[in-house]
């Protein structure tokens, strides 16, 4: 008798849960999902070919899974569930460290970090080559040329991950591609230094971001800054004790993770010396490629920045310290025939390239690209 209870109690609340998906699903708009960073599919239309038909089943299921009743609350429980009782994250792009830490794991991340993925001696001459010629085309426009490397957040707090990760002795990409470069004399910046020696004072990259923190992004703008041949260039000061405003941030490991929590980070307002202004984001090269402006009429000398989402902490240093800033987002390295049209027609005094650590192995791949 309790046995059938239960599984009549348990219909139940299947049938009423799904009735109300349903009816939720009926009223529900098309939207973005923030934690997964992508537009929900939306409701396919009446199919009016052949192959519209053949494809309709597919498509209908995909709107089903994205559009859901109560889906948010789904993910929710189903991220509340791993985190809390399981003690894993509930997204394979997400790892748990120690003291609440989240570290990315997408993009062969890990693999970076155990160092089971060291690159080639094809690879490593590919990279060689991908960076000279860049260099080479800039150096023949009479244009100064810094590349960057952003460590990954587990380089600068190794001891944050996981005990049970292991790692190889050897190399490290960021090790190899720094090497080649110093052999070949090639205009390389390497932060790591700069970024573990400032992490005593404050945090350089968020718990719950795989991005650096806005004290991170100050060191590696002053590091890049004092690499920088041109003279007499404004460059803002601070101190670490002039981080003390504290703001709340969303990280995006977290919203990966299905977590709502909000970090508390100190922020530091630099001195206004220029009020600039900034352009909002345009594609220029297809849809992977963006470009956006600020100009301080106070400064002088024109910047062209090309970076990946890194660059997004260091615009409120640069901008107050060129008179025009060209920014260039792309994910990876990009041939040298997407890149260099663009610097060729902007024309600007020098340009910063800066790239993930993470991204380094798509140094090698333009090269194939571009053709040996």
């Amino acid at each position: 008798m309790t046995a059938r209870l239960y599984g009549r109690t348990l219909v139940g609340l299947v049938m009423a849960f799904s009735f109300a998906s349903l009816i939720a699903m009926a009223f529900k708009q098309a939207e973005i999902s923030g934690g997964e960073n992508r537009t929900l599919t939306q409701l396919p239309g009446w199919p009016r070919t052949l192959a519209e038909w053949d494809s309709f089943p597919q498509r209908f299921d995909a709107y089903v899974n994205d559009n859901f009743g109560l889906r948010k609350l789904l993910l929710r429980l189903n991220s509340n569930f791993s985190t809390v009782l399981l003690g894993r994250s509930p997204s394979d792009k997400v790892v748990f460290g120690k003291d609440d830490w989240l570290f990315y794991a997408g993009d062969n991340s890990i693999e970076l970090y155990r160092n089971q993925r060291p690159l080639s001696t094809l690879q490593l001459e590919d990279t060689r080559v991908a960076l000279q010629r860049r260099a080479r085309a800039m150096e023949a426009a009479g244009r100064p040329y810094l590349f960057v490397i952003v460590p990954d957040k587990h380089t600068i707090y190794p001891e944050m991950m996981p005990t049970y990760m292991s790692r190889r002795d050897m190399p490290s990409q960021f090790d190899q591609v720094v090497a080649v470069a110093e052999a070949s004399g090639l205009p390389v910046l390497d932060l790591r230094a700069a970024l573990r020696q400032g992490k005593t004072d404050l945090p350089v990259y968020y718990k719950d971001d795989s991005h650096w923190s806005a004290w991170g992004a100050y060191l590696g703008y002053r590091r890049i800054m004092a690499a920088l041949p041109l003279p007499d260039l404004p460059v803002i000061d601070l101190e670490a004790r002039q981080f003390s405003v504290m703001s709340d941030h969303a990280g995006d490991l977290a919203r990966m993770a299905g977590l709502t929590r909000r970090e508390t980070t100190p922020i530091a307002a630099p001195a206004d010396r220029c009020a600039y202004t900034v352009t909002a984001f345009q594609p220029v090269v297809g849809d992977d490629i963006m470009m956006r402006r600020t100009l301080c009429p106070h400064a002088k000398h024109k910047l062209m920045f090309v970076g990946d989402s890194f660059s997004e902490g260091l615009v409120a240093y640069l901008s107050r310290s060129f008179g025009e800033v060209v920014y260039v987002a792309r994910s990876g390295f990009k041939p040298s025939r997407q890149i260099v049209p663009l610097i060729e027609r902007e024309a600007p005094d020098l340009v910063i390239e800066e790239l993930a650590e993470r991204h380094l192995d798509s140094l090698a791949e333009t090269v194939v690209s571009d053709g040996r």
